[in-house]
């Protein structure tokens, strides 16, 4: 279920939201400062819009989430990113923005209060020639109390 390449980590890392209704994975750098910010939504929109575009996801849009996020990233980002900053990024890309006029049909929720849980991740992602690029990871599924926030 997981598209795009696994950066090189320790096998029993745990990225996947437990019982989650889909899962995205791509070789993205999420910026959060200023300038790079909404440069980063139209790359995650991009990468995303055909997941975001298939119509079993109607069902849920409506819906309350719980949503798991992981970054994996490089050593400067581990030092200096905040993983809040991070979470806003991707909340930005995930919902229905009409304030930004680029692929006003890609979303995955109408508004973030729709998320009633969410677990973000920062891993530092292994050095390895063959992988220059940070890592997203994102999954999620429809809220249920009764079910932890696990990862798997």
């Amino acid at each position: 279920m997981i598209k795009g390449r696994i950066s090189k980590m320790p096998s029993d890392l745990k990225l996947v939201l437990k019982d989650s209704k889909a899962v995205f994975s791509d070789l993205i750098t999420v910026k959060t400062g200023k300038i790079n910010r909404i440069e980063t939504i139209k790359m995650i929109k991009t990468n995303l819009e055909s997941w975001m575009k298939n119509p079993w996801l109607n069902e849920l849009r409506n819906e309350k989430l719980d949503l798991a996020v992981t970054a994996i990233v490089n050593r400067h980002r581990m030092k200096r990113q905040d993983v809040d900053n991070i979470l806003k990024v991707v909340l930005d890309a995930l919902k229905k923005n009409d304030k930004i006029d680029f692929k006003k049909d890609v979303f995955l929720f109408y508004d973030d209060s729709q998320i009633v849980r969410v677990l973000v991740q920062k891993i530092e992602r292994v050095k390895d020639p063959n992988y220059e690029t940070d890592q997203l990871v994102i999954s999620f599924r429809k809220h249920d109390p009764n079910k932890q926030m696990i990862l798997v």
